[in-house]
């Protein structure tokens, strides 16, 4: 395999990569902006709803706040978070 080859190999890879762990951020990425339409003013972080500041896939426990607003709603909209309330509220 000539250098050509190797660089689109690795081209494909790092493509399909990208395609294949789309779908996973995306719905962490619709929370956030769901967080962010409900309180504009907000400085939003995986922190927010979760114990960890950046937590992996599957380890992902949520803290005080993030169990509540799943409680009300197993995928959260803007609408959830009103009703719960800001994260901020939930660390006093």
């Amino acid at each position: 395999m000539n250098n050509g080859q190797k660089t689109l190999v690795a081209v494909i890879g790092v493509m399909a990569g990208i395609s294949f762990l789309s779908p996973l951020a995306s719905a962490n990425l619709k929370e956030l902006k769901a967080y962010k339409e409900a309180f504009p003013e907000a400085k939003v972080k995986c922190a927010s709803c979760h114990v960890a500041t950046m937590p992996k896939k599957g380890a992902a426990e949520l803290n005080a706040y993030g169990k509540a607003a799943v409680a009300a709603q197993a995928t959260p909209t803007s609408e959830t978070f009103k009703s719960v309330g800001k994260a901020e509220d939930f660390k006093k």
